[in-house]
């Protein structure tokens, strides 16, 4: 009608409509669950074998040390264990099926023909959620030189033996 001044609406906050926003809130919901879900997932994959092999560390538990490791700027393997994956044993030979998972000190001292092999710890290998395992040499290595294998103690008095991978 004619003669009348408009009714002003109800605002919030100056010229903002007075609408609720209930669509950002379940905006931010979706992207936190989104974002955690992703975490979850990649947090999960942190604990498969194929991923610990590829990395480089151990999986918690026997016989969760890798395939490969890495120490003094260089990649070391060994046959004999890859953090449970399948492959392993599918991979390999009779003859390296045959062997030992581990030695014991006393076996390695027979090896190398003495009465006391000397173990200089040189590094260590990184456990998930467990104690890491310890990277010995045979002797105190001079700095700069390379050594074609060392040992990473599994357990008490267990360790395994890793090759140089590549050339010297």
């Amino acid at each position: 009608m004619q003669g009348e001044e408009p009714v002003p609406s109800a605002r919030l906050g100056g010229d903002r409509p007075a609408t609720r926003r209930p669509r950002r809130w379940w905006r931010v919901v979706t992207v936190g669950v989104s974002v955690l879900a992703a975490l979850g997932v990649l947090s999960g994959a942190a604990f498969t074998p194929r991923v610990a092999n590829h990395v480089g560390y151990a999986l918690p538990g026997d016989r969760g040390l890798p395939y490969r490791i890495h120490y003094n700027g260089r990649d070391y393997r060994s046959d004999v264990t890859c953090a449970g994956a399948r492959w392993c044993d599918d991979d390999r030979t009779p003859d390296q099926r045959a062997r030992p998972y581990c030695t014991s000190r006393a076996r390695l001292d027979l090896a190398k023909g003495n009465s006391g092999t000397e173990l200089a710890k040189v590094d260590d290998v990184f456990t998930l959620f467990g104690p890491s395992h310890a990277i010995f040499t045979a002797g105190v290595l001079p700095p700069g030189e390379t050594v074609t294998a060392v040992l990473v103690e599994a357990s008490t008095d267990c360790y395994v033996t890793y090759a140089l991978m590549g050339g010297p």
